[in-house]
């Protein structure tokens, strides 16, 4: 008897496992959208400097909590700004190239930023980090 009851449970536990579950996928083709840029289609800068500094105490940067102007990283981006070279890894290297952007207003790209951070204090009780970063921007023609 018990043995009917188990196979029976197991049955019908099988069947709502079957039937319960549905799962639509919907897809949409996007267009290929390449553009290839030569050199000639930028105006260069110089090397341009920026400083970006993240305090974290517990854990938490408490002074861009809630601030969303001081460039957090989006793929390859600084908040819609192109990155050609070593993206961002840490935050302070984020707002370093925030503030060389904030600084040299008109320029469309990054090209090969070049990060120097140097981090100080406990790590997740006090940590300060300290970036300087070295670029070229660039402007399309």
């Amino acid at each position: 008897m018990k043995t009917k009851i188990l196979l029976l449970s197991l049955v019908t536990l099988l069947a709502f496992s079957f039937v319960g579950c549905n799962y639509t996928s919907k897809t949409m083709k996007s267009p290929n959208n390449h553009v290839e840029f030569e050199k000639s289609d930028f105006e260069f800068s110089g090397q341009v400097v920026g400083e970006g500094v993240q305090t974290r105490v517990f854990g938490i940067d408490w002074a861009h909590l809630f601030k969303s102007e001081d460039g957090m990283v989006i793929d390859a981006n600084v908040f819609g700004i192109p990155i050609i070279g070593s993206l961002p890894l840490k935050s302070s290297q984020s707002f370093a190239i925030y503030d060389v952007m904030s600084k040299n207003p008109g320029y469309d790209v990054v090209f090969y930023p070049q990060y120097e951070t140097k981090t100080t204090g406990i790590p997740l009780l006090f940590q300060k980090s300290h970036t300087k970063v070295t670029a070229r921007l660039a402007k399309i023609k």
